[in-house]
């Protein structure tokens, strides 16, 4: 990395921590993490009903999550799938479906209000257009983990299927079990940099949602996997909350997921801002919608 490039990088990482305390990223995420619990209920049902299409299971959802975020947390999203699962159905087709996608669309409506402050805009587009884009937003996040759940294992079937006529060795049928986190990176990564591209109210390239979005999914990760494990090895939470614990260790994980994609968002703003200071992009390009 040349001088300049550390130049910026420092540049940016000092923004950034401005930001965090001026642009009330820290208020953004509790309000994001608000909406992300009134929405994840309805978003399960929502999520159900596509899985159940595709005749697949929760099960892998949560064998991923566990790898993850805190074991509390997953408990609370667990047991409800499993009392919601025998007693809801809904029909993709019925207004109980598209109603259940409009609550579950109030966590999305959230983020674009964070990340319209991100790039200090206005929201221009009117209540009707906004909530029918969280609402498309919303299905593209479901089906997204529809994709991270259903390709793997069908590359994993399909390797024991041809293994049986081509010999595969046992070496590469493994490796293929750690490509499918690859996989899973890169759906994700797509799905949030569509989300980084278009939620904001600002005309945006894809080469300039990069960097915030590798930065939201590396830091989600890792925030996720090191709050599980201050969860999972200090009980002070049950002393302090006692039967509330559960839900307040999924409030607060909510919370600080929402504080890194509104992180992410912060950081495009500063990189599409450094590309036109440096000369880089004509600011012409960046038309508000």
């Amino acid at each position: 990395m040349n001088t300049t490039k550390k130049s910026i990088f420092k540049s940016m990482t000092q923004e950034t921590m401005n930001r965090f305390k001026y642009q009330n990223v820290s208020a953004f995420g509790a309000q994001l993490a608000y909406f992300l619990l009134l929405s994840l209920f309805p978003f399960l049902i929502f999520l159900i009903s596509i899985l159940s299409l595709f005749s697949i299971s929760m099960e892998g959802t949560f064998n991923i999550l566990t790898k993850i975020a805190p074991k509390e947390a997953i408990v609370i999203i667990n047991n409800y799938v499993k009392d919601l699962l025998p007693t809801r159905s809904i029909n993709v087709l019925s207004i109980s479906f598209l109603a259940t996608i409009w609550s579950s669309s109030r966590g999305i409506n959230a983020l674009i209000s964070g990340l319209n402050n991100a790039y200090e805009v206005q929201e221009t587009r009117g209540f009707l257009k906004k909530r029918i884009l969280a609402m498309l937003f919303t299905v593209l996040v479901a089906f997204s983990i529809v994709l991270a759940l259903t390709i793997p294992n069908m590359g994993m079937d399909f390797l024991l299927w041809i293994s049986k006529f081509i010999g595969l060795t046992e070496l590469m049928i493994k490796l293929w079990y750690y490509l499918r986190w690859i996989i899973i990176i890169f759906i994700l990564f797509l799905m949030l940099g569509i989300l980084y591209l278009a939620a904001p109210n600002k005309r945006l390239r894809f080469k300039e949602i990069i960097p915030g979005t590798i930065f939201a999914i590396f830091g989600w990760v890792i925030i996720s996997i090191g709050f599980s494990y201050f969860v999972n090895n200090f009980r002070n939470y049950t002393i302090v909350y006692g039967s509330l614990t559960a839900i307040i260790v999924l409030m607060i994980w909510l919370y600080l997921s929402g504080v890194i994609l509104i992180i992410g968002g912060e950081i495009n703003s500063l990189y599409s801002m450094y590309k036109v200071l440096n000369g880089k992009e004509d600011y012409t390009t960046q038309e508000d919608f």
